[in-house]
């Protein structure tokens, strides 16, 4: 079952129903530079033209643990849906998903840089074919 992103105001990372992730999607915006063609428009998709959340939905081992940034997320659903903060329109932001579980008694992790841009939604998927032993 997909639980909807609700937002409790300012807190950057709500995944369930008033359960904000605790400080939010951790630090600031991370921006990077966008890429222009030669006519100087971007190939943005789904770009917002006023600030906007960014939306990511990812998919990964339901009973792994989820953090973005470095801070620790509370679901516990093979998908799972976060809003980040308001996004200026036109730049492109970054955030770390970083996913950890136990496969055969061997401790596992994914760990993929995600892009987002304002008013757009992002499907990451942290497959287990992906995942690296910890050590």
């Amino acid at each position: 079952m997909v639980v909807p992103s609700v937002c409790c105001g300012g807190c950057a990372g709500c995944h369930t129903p008033h359960q904000p992730t605790p400080g939010g999607m951790k630090g600031e915006k991370k921006e990077e530079k966008k890429e222009e063609k030669k006519d100087g428009k971007t190939d943005g998709k789904d770009e917002a033209r006023v600030p906007a959340p960014a939306t990511l939905v990812v998919t990964l081992p339901a009973d792994a643990k989820l953090t973005i940034d470095g801070a620790a997320t509370r679901s516990t659903s093979a998908e799972r849906t976060f809003t980040t903060p308001e996004l200026e329109p036109g730049k492109t932001f970054s955030y770390t998903l970083k996913a950890e579980f136990v496969k055969d008694e061997q401790s596992m992790s994914i760990t993929k840089k995600v892009q987002v841009r304002a008013g757009a939604t992002v499907n990451v998927t942290l497959e287990v074919s992906e995942a690296v032993a910890s050590r």
